[in-house]
């Protein structure tokens, strides 16, 4: 009996272990994609898919890496090619996953050399190949101490806590995720309608249509009936401004145009 128990406990507390390296590691990803789009937009974004600062791609990945590469971990080149192999595979599997389920394309490499349907690219693969050995060499050490202090002072507790979390911020997103593309393509339809009513107003055909400007002028001189039904909720317009490569697969209209939307219809309700 006491044997039984002392294999529970000791199960209980890897199991816990495994959860809060998924969270650490989540998190650290959330904060590098965080920092590197609010660099990119010169103010602070929150990257992630979720409401949470966690993107679980991040997490997934490094268990997988910790479970599969770590016995490598003294051989560099090993521990390089086989990280970079691997975050590459799920990284594909996961934008091809989200295109089906939610009808964008979240991140795009097209314009990246050596990439593969946009959805990953060589030279990417490679950084994550580096960066992983990086992350395995200095900083896991780190975040070993603190996943193994939290997981012996709060055992299943703290991964009961956080798990329950996830869950609930996973569901209120892609509850409003689900209604991202029909949401996006009403704004799309009408934004390429208000172009095309432009065009057909400019007397010289070979007048280019100033699309930053123009079109978002006359829109903003439309009735409130036109702008009926145009509306996001918080969780859609903040992922438009959180993916800057995002492709909506329902409309033709660029994401950023319709972000300029958004942004003119917030400051109509103030």
């Amino acid at each position: 009996m006491a044997m039984q128990q002392f294999q529970v406990s000791v199960l209980e507390q890897q199991f816990a272990v495994w959860i809060l390296y998924f969270f650490a590691y989540a998190f650290v990803g959330w904060l590098w994609e965080s920092s590197y789009v609010s660099v990119r937009k010169r103010r602070w974004t929150n990257s992630g898919f979720l409401i949470g600062p966690v993107v679980p791609v991040y997490g997934f990945s490094m268990m997988a890496v910790l479970a599969v590469i770590e016995p490598f971990e003294n051989n560099v080149v090993v521990l390089y090619v086989l990280s970079a192999l691997l975050i590459t595979v799920i990284e594909y599997v996961t934008s091809w996953l989200m295109e089906k389920l939610f009808h964008a394309r979240w991140w795009d490499y097209s314009q990246i050399p050596l990439n593969l349907n946009g959805r990953v690219a060589l030279p990417i693969s490679l950084f994550w190949g580096f960066g992983v050995v990086v992350i395995v060499k200095w900083i896991h050490p780190l975040i070993s101490q603190v996943v193994l202090h939290l997981s012996t002072t709060y055992g299943l507790f703290a991964g009961i806590v956080l798990i329950a979390i996830l869950m609930f911020d996973c569901g209120f997103t892609v509850a409003n995720a689900m209604a991202f593309g029909a949401a996006t393509k009403r704004i799309g339809d009408t934004i390429e309608a208000k172009k095309m009513e432009l065009r057909e107003r400019l007397a010289d055909e070979s007048t280019k249509l100033d699309q930053d400007r123009n079109w978002l002028e006359a829109y903003q001189n439309s009735s409130d009936e036109t702008r009926r039904g145009l509306r996001l909720n918080y969780v859609q317009r903040r992922l438009l401004r959180s993916f800057p490569t995002l492709k909506l697969k329902e409309t033709n209209t660029p994401a950023n145009d319709i972000v300029k939307m958004m942004e003119l219809l917030h400051k109509k309700q103030k």
